[in-house]
């Protein structure tokens, strides 16, 4: 199995405050500040319930605040296919999240009023023809995500739960960590 179209969600804090104007102030100073072309635009879906929210656009991925089911956190969702193994895209994904997540985190336009739980995540493939929402792709998946979890959390423990059996919806599994490390530790024990 050949992994793509990875989307890794990190749930915020409960007492985490979303404004999504502030999210765009951060998402156009982002596409200001580039080096490269890879930023295109943003777009504002906060207006949907349990929606998107704001949505960043890049050639490569889309960074959003997603509200989905009411559970505003940072949704990374790559777009085109990455070289390597499944692991190493697994570590790619989780690094490129969690790093963006830091920089919302110390972002001033959102005054200080969002943080991340990096015990709590959810991993997604979007692609059902790669990942078909099966318990076999769920065997599969996880023999290549368990190694990147321990050496993410470390001695702490973590479970991994698919959200839905429903073969309708996208294969998602969450991940529930019984950790206290902050994004910057996650991110050291990855190599990133």
């Amino acid at each position: 199995m050949d992994l793509q179209q990875i989307n890794i969600k990190v749930f915020a804090t409960e007492d985490s405050t979303v404004n999504y104007t502030n999210f765009i102030k951060v998402f156009n100073r982002w596409i200001t500040e580039a080096d490269s072309e890879d930023y295109l635009n943003y777009a504002d879906y906060s207006h949907v319930d349990a929606g998107p929210g704001v949505l960043l656009i890049l050639k490569q991925a889309n960074y959003s605040i997603d509200n989905a089911y009411h559970q505003p956190g940072l949704l990374y969702n790559r777009k085109h296919d990455v070289e390597g193994g499944n692991a190493e895209k697994i570590r790619q994904a989780l690094t490129e999240t969690l790093s963006k997540c830091e920089l919302l985190e110390v972002s001033e336009e959102l005054e200080n009023a969002i943080h991340f739980n990096g015990s709590d995540i959810l991993f997604m493939i979007n692609n059902r023809h790669i990942a078909p929402n099966t318990a076999e792709t769920s065997e599969k998946i996880q023999a290549d995500l368990e190694p990147v979890l321990k050496q993410m959390y470390g001695s702490d423990d973590f479970t991994i739960e698919r959200t839905s059996e429903d073969t309708r919806e996208r294969f998602a599994l969450r991940i529930s960590a019984n950790s206290d490390k902050p994004i910057s530790e996650l991110i050291s024990n990855l190599g990133g």
